[in-house]
C-alpha cells in the first residue's frame, strides 16, 4: 500500500519539527504555483508531476530539499540552485525563514512549465 502525502508530511514532522514546517510551507508553494500537478509520494518524498515528472520535496535529516527534474534548463539568475549533473538541480533549506516565497514560485513555474 503506497503511503499517501499527508502521512509523509506528518512523518516528516514526527522526526523534525523545523523539516516539518520547510515542507510544508514548499508544499503549499508547489500547490499554489502549480495547481494542475499531481502530488504524490514517489522515491520517499513528494513528487509532482503534470504530462511528465517535474519537481519533488524531500526531507533529510538536516534539511529539505525542492529538487527539479529538469533543473539544469531553469533560469536561475541568483545563482541558488545546487548541484551538477546534467539534468536535476535542487534548492536546500535548514530552516523556514530561508523561503523567499515569489523564488521559490518562480522556480516551480518555469519547471512546471517543462513538464
Amino acid at each position: 500500500m503506497s503511503q499517501s502525502p499527508d502521512t509523509l508530511i506528518d512523518a516528516i514532522g514526527t522526526a523534525s519539527p523545523t523539516n516539518h514546517a520547510i515542507a510544508t510551507t514548499l508544499r503549499a508553494l508547489v500547490r499554489s504555483a502549480a495547481p494542475m500537478a499531481e502530488e504524490t509520494v514517489k522515491y520517499g518524498g513528494l513528487y509532482y508531476a503534470g504530462a511528465r515528472p517535474f519537481c519533488g520535496i524531500f526531507a533529510y535529516a538536516a534539511h529539505v530539499t525542492l529538487e527539479f527534474t529538469r533543473g539544469a534548463e531553469l533560469d536561475d539568475p541568483a545563482g541558488l540552485l545546487r548541484g551538477g549533473g546534467q539534468y536535476r538541480r535542487h534548492l536546500r533549506f535548514t530552516s523556514p525563514d530561508q523561503i523567499d516565497a515569489a523564488v521559490v514560485s518562480a522556480y516551480v513555474t518555469q519547471a512546471a512549465a517543462l513538464a
